[in-house]
């Protein structure tokens, strides 16, 4: 039974925005706040608000055609909000990442909003991602990150605030429902100390099937206060369509 989980897309999502360097490699700028044409490097270009020869305000860098920022920079690096875009080209399939939100020293730092979408060789979409929430070091630190996918389960759902995570596959349909009546494919809820795990699939032994039961009626009981994180599940979910 093939799975995609929410780790192995993020690491693709790192990946492709990794920091690049846009000190400029030449420049026509003054020391002043001025809208400049700055070449960056032989396939990288600036326009926009220049200070002491590199981007500071507001402007936009396109990186070749197929990958661009537009938003804040301080000092040569993109610093405040922006929007990111990188389309580019792997294993025969084509990759649509998009950011919007808060950056910091050319990362994404603070509350944005991140797609990766996956476009296999026929125009079937393989796989469909959002994450937002709060960013730090590039990495979503808390909020909420669902991935469609061709896959079985279909929908992969994880919210992480702090120390508290919920992880769970299944589809995107009645999960409150699924909880109340044990049908839900797979869910895992830790919070502090607290660590529990329930999937309908029964288990090898009575032991483990107590453990299983037992877990579930600890998260049905959490039921009223996981009911917002399933709703926002359900409506990132509609933004994912594999089409």
């Amino acid at each position: 039974m093939k799975k995609w989980t929410a780790l192995s897309l993020s690491v693709a999502l790192c990946a492709s925005l990794a920091a690049v360097s846009i000190v400029p490699a030449s420049s026509t700028a003054h020391a002043a706040a001025a809208k400049e044409s700055v070449k960056i490097s032989e396939n990288a270009q600036y326009f926009g608000e220049v200070k002491n020869g590199v981007p500071n305000g507001r402007g936009t860098i396109h990186w070749g055609d197929s990958k661009q920022y537009s938003g804040d920079f301080v000092n040569g690096k993109r610093e405040g909000s922006g929007k990111y875009i990188n389309e580019y080209t792997q294993d025969g399939e084509k990759h649509i990442v998009v950011y919007s939100g808060a950056w910091k020293q050319d990362k994404m730092e603070g509350k944005g909003t991140l797609t990766h979408k996956v476009v296999m060789d026929g125009g079937e979409v393989r796989s469909n991602e959002i994450q937002t929430g709060t960013f730090k070091n590039g990495v979503l630190q808390n909020g909420y990150d669902v991935i469609h996918a061709l896959a079985d389960p279909d929908y992969s759902f994880t919210y992480k605030n702090g120390s508290e995570t919920l992880e769970m596959l299944g589809s995107n349909q009645g999960i409150k429902t699924s909880l109340k009546t044990g049908q839900i494919f797979s869910i895992k809820y830790r919070n502090g100390s607290i660590n529990k795990y329930y999937t309908l699939f029964p288990a090898d032994t009575k032991a483990e099937q107590r453990k299983l039961d037992a877990d579930l009626k600890y998260l049905q009981s959490i039921q009223k206060k996981l009911i917002p994180v399933f709703a926002e599940f359900e409506r990132l979910s509609k933004q994912l369509p594999l089409k």
